[in-house]
């Protein structure tokens, strides 16, 4: 393994636990539709595959609101050089949205 998969592995899991364990991770997940709830579960147990993205782009044709981390995943490439970076940047902007989740917008 390079040492760029060696990193986004350990990121990968990282921001799985730092998600999962954060106050706003209750009431975001509430929030999502019960498809993005299904990605959101899939993303925190493994890393991206190629059903994942086919998933991830029917949510987004079909829903003009989808959340940012869907458009993400449906825009992104099943090559297995990359998956581990897409699940990287995917779960990163979980992670945002999770810490922003509930505060005002300025």
């Amino acid at each position: 393994m390079s040492t760029p998969d060696v990193r986004d592995t350990i990121e990968n899991e990282l921001r799985r636990v730092l998600i999962q364990n954060h106050p706003n991770y209750a009431s975001w997940y509430g929030a999502l539709t019960p498809r993005s709830q299904q990605v959101v579960d899939i993303l925190l147990e493994e890393d991206v595959t190629p059903e994942l993205i086919n998933r991830s782009q029917e949510i987004a044709g079909e829903e003009s609101d989808a959340f940012q981390f869907i458009h993400i995943l449906a825009g992104g490439n099943p090559s297995p050089n990359v998956v581990l970076a897409l699940t990287n940047f995917a779960l990163g902007d979980i992670l945002v949205a999770v810490r922003e989740f509930g505060n005002p917008q300025e």
